[in-house]
């Protein structure tokens, strides 16, 4: 019940800032940039990756949305790939993928005849 409560409080704490950067910026592209942000930095990177590309839905493909779309996906990557551990990388399509283990170098014996 404790931690439902919590996680209650925190979305709360989240929609009282979206509507607090909607008061400041009012309907433009900078304003769903901003809160993309937001969603990206309180682990919702799905939702915020959803609202990048909606901005081009919404606001066309002018060269500043273009701009404010790229910038927010290349922090989105940034961002994931600084919390990976070093263990992971991210593949061509965004996707985590595992590097091998490391393994010992062959050892080659060889017999004189």
């Amino acid at each position: 019940m404790h931690s439902e409560t919590l996680n209650d409080l925190s979305l709360a704490g989240l929609q009282i800032a979206i509507q607090d950067i909607k008061d400041d910026l009012f309907d433009t592209p900078e304003c769903d940039y901003a809160i993309a942000q937001l969603l990206n930095r309180w682990g919702q990177a799905e939702k915020a990756e959803q609202l990048l590309d909606e901005m081009l839905l919404k606001w066309g493909t002018s060269p500043d949305v273009l701009a404010l779309t790229q910038r927010g996906h290349t922090e989105m990557k940034a961002e994931m790939t600084s919390e990976m551990t070093g263990s992971e990388l991210l593949a061509e399509n965004d996707e985590p993928m595992r590097k091998a283990p490391k393994t010992a170098p062959a050892q080659v014996r060889v017999v004189a005849a």
